[in-house]
């Protein structure tokens, strides 16, 4: 897990120190989009190569369908109560 925070660190110590030069950076929209496609293929090659998780992918996808409305339902709730709570406050 702390590979993850290092990571996160150095990319902001390099960030902000502005150590690549601009016209790296200019490419930098590519390479992410480039980093997610291959971080779905990867995710994707592990789940067809799990048999059991596409023996129950029917269930999964019923789970994942009701979950996704439920947290879509949940921050539209949220949202409207931050929203009605910032106009009161802005009166």
């Amino acid at each position: 897990m702390w590979l993850f925070y290092l990571s996160l660190c150095l990319g902001i110590i390099i960030g902000v120190t502005n150590l690549i030069p601009a016209k790296i950076l200019k490419h930098n929209d590519l390479l992410m989009m480039v980093c997610v496609f291959i971080l779905l293929f990867v995710m994707g090659l592990s789940i067809g190569l799990k048999k059991d998780i596409i023996k129950n992918f029917g269930y999964i996808g019923i789970t994942g369908v009701l979950y996704s409305i439920i947290c879509v339902i949940f921050s539209i709730i949220v949202v409207y109560l931050f929203t009605s709570l910032k106009k009161r406050g802005d009166k």
